[in-house]
């Protein structure tokens, strides 16, 4: 389902692929996200690879409810870092951008943690 807006200068279709990619790019840039996954557990083994659906949506899930917009971010985050400080850094800065491109209020941002990466 797309956001119609209208402008005095026409109107403007927002899909939800815009608003997926807009709260991806907005959750890489967080601090303690290592990477996007999809909704199921990832998994290495390349068997589960080949075998995922590529129209399967990559990090953030954007949806219309009755209640209004809900955004649903799929992450693996770093090892060692305070996992709820990620979650909420992530919430805010996803929420605070798609608000401000898109001009539209949004109702809850959720963060899955599908992962935890070790870095080195």
């Amino acid at each position: 389902m797309a956001i119609d807006k209208s402008t005095p200068f026409g109107g403007i279709t927002i899909s939800n692929q815009a608003i997926e990619t807009i709260a991806n790019d907005a959750a890489l840039n967080c601090y303690g996200v290592v990477a996007l996954t999809h909704q199921k557990k990832s998994s290495n083994s390349l068997e589960q690879l080949l075998k995922r659906d590529p129209k399967e949506p990559l990090g953030a899930v954007a949806k219309k409810t009755s209640t209004g917009w809900v955004v649903d971010i799929y992450v693996i985050v770093a090892y060692g870092l305070k996992i709820t400080e990620i979650i909420s850094g992530v919430q805010e800065q996803v929420k605070y951008v798609l608000e401000k491109k898109f001009d539209i209020k949004f109702k809850a941002i959720n963060v899955f943690i599908e992962g935890v990466k070790v870095i080195l």
